[in-house]
């Protein structure tokens, strides 16, 4: 079964670099700030880590990072990308609640991780089985798009000379379940490609979200993250309770 954007890993990076030009560097350098200002050179579990976009530039800082990656087309432009580098991370092509390793200091799910899960019994997997791989005082960012975002309809229009993108979050018959549909065309490395990508996606509340994070141990450390205030997507760093 194709995953949510498991045929076009390899073009992934090109795309959003074109999408959203240097505002894409600046917001993960405001992502990787957030993980240096919480925790030096520590341990850290990226879930969801797509093509290592955080999980790179960390193992580079000096941290130890292990990342889960469910897509295999992702997965392999993650692997692509490792093999240019002598970083030692450990990438794991597995679902969130199937991963198994040790406990770690910092957890990230960061670029709507957690929305591409559509149950409440699946989330509640995923959340439960983060939680468990916090040590006592280890962290957890992150980061849920808005409801005004998913009302937004389309949400990614893009025509230049290296791409042509469309992005639209449709609703569907079930509240807060959406469909994300892309059709994308474009040029690169001279190579011309083009794909479509559909799949569902949920927004899940800050409470419904809290809520299970509370009862695994987890408490809010009721930080502001205002340097992402445009991105449609609220960022939150919750941390476990000390045992």
């Amino acid at each position: 079964m194709k995953l949510a954007h498991d045929h076009w890993g390899k073009y992934y990076d090109f795309v959003y670099e074109q999408s959203f030009g240097d505002y894409y560097q600046e917001f993960t350098k405001n992502t990787l700030n957030i993980i240096e200002n919480t925790k030096e050179k520590t341990n850290i579990i990226d879930f969801g880590a797509g093509t290592g976009r955080i999980s790179i530039p960390l193992a580079k800082n000096g941290h130890s990072v292990v990342a889960v990656e469910r897509s295999k087309g992702m997965f392999d432009e993650f692997q692509r990308k490792l093999s240019e580098t002598k970083l030692n991370i450990k990438i794991h092509n597995c679902s969130i609640a199937d991963f198994k390793a040790e406990k770690t200091d910092f957890a990230l799910a960061l670029f709507t991780v957690l929305s591409y899960t559509v149950r409440e019994k699946d989330l509640e997997e995923n959340l439960k089985n983060i939680c468990d791989h916090l040590k006592p005082e280890a962290y957890f960012l992150f980061d849920l798009p808005t409801k005004r975002l998913f009302d937004l309809g389309r949400i990614t229009y893009v025509k230049t000379k290296k791409l042509s993108r469309i992005v639209d979050l449709l609703s569907t018959e079930t509240k807060d379940i959406y469909r994300y549909k892309e059709k994308c065309s474009g040029l690169y490395n001279g190579e011309e490609f083009s794909y479509k990508d559909d799949f569902l996606m949920r927004y899940w509340s800050l409470n419904q979200i809290g809520n299970i994070l509370r009862n695994n141990g987890l408490e809010d450390t009721k930080q502001s993250f205002l340097e992402f205030n445009s991105t449609g997507s609220i960022y939150k760093l919750y941390k476990k309770v000390k045992s």
